[in-house]
């Protein structure tokens, strides 16, 4: 049975979930034959755990072998960008007094789902995870997207208005006329 030769593999980097808030990355890594210590971050089993990218985005390993070689690694941390998703599509209405209202229906992309608020900044959704709702009264509503997964929102709100008109709006029938 042959020995592996000692050696260091970082074998991935997990960005951070910036839309969740978090602010540190996560390396998992193959150490053989040797120890691993690190210039930031904490040692747990084979993954360095609250790594802060600081100003430089590089993070130094040093991988101390068996028979006591030293070398130092460098590894880049990517620079993670969120993936938000695009606000969603939906229609206006305009209805008759005393039509029932029917709900807004929102389009979005890449499985995102809708929350949906009252105020322009959004605030406090009025119903979340759904591309559809219905409003209880007439009036101006938001829609934003959202990945349910990470937490990412689309950037604005998508806004969409219910109309009641006072009048009565006309019954429309057809008769069929003899010649």
């Amino acid at each position: 049975m042959f020995a592996q030769s000692p050696s260091l593999v970082v074998k991935t980097i997990i960005c951070p979930n910036l839309c969740k808030g978090e602010i540190e990355y996560r390396l998992v890594f193959e150490a053989i034959n040797g120890t691993v210590s690190t210039n930031r971050g904490k040692i747990q089993n084979d993954t360095i755990v609250g790594v802060l990218p600081e100003t430089d985005y590089k993070l130094t390993l040093t991988f101390t072998s068996t028979n006591a070689q030293v070398s130092t690694q460098i590894v880049d941390l990517p620079v993670c960008d969120p993936v938000l998703p695009l606000s969603p599509l939906v229609g206006s209405q305009s209805i008759c007094s005393g039509t029932s209202i029917t709900p807004f229906t929102a389009f979005t992309v890449d499985g995102a789902t809708v929350d949906w608020y009252a105020q322009p900044t959004g605030g406090t959704p009025l119903q979340t995870e759904t591309l559809q709702f219905t409003p209880t009264k007439e009036g101006t509503y938001y829609a934003r997207a959202r990945f349910a997964a990470t937490g990412c929102t689309s950037i604005s709100l998508t806004p969409v208005t219910l109309e009641i008109k006072k009048a009565v709006c006309p019954v429309l029938t057809i008769r069929k006329v003899r010649k």
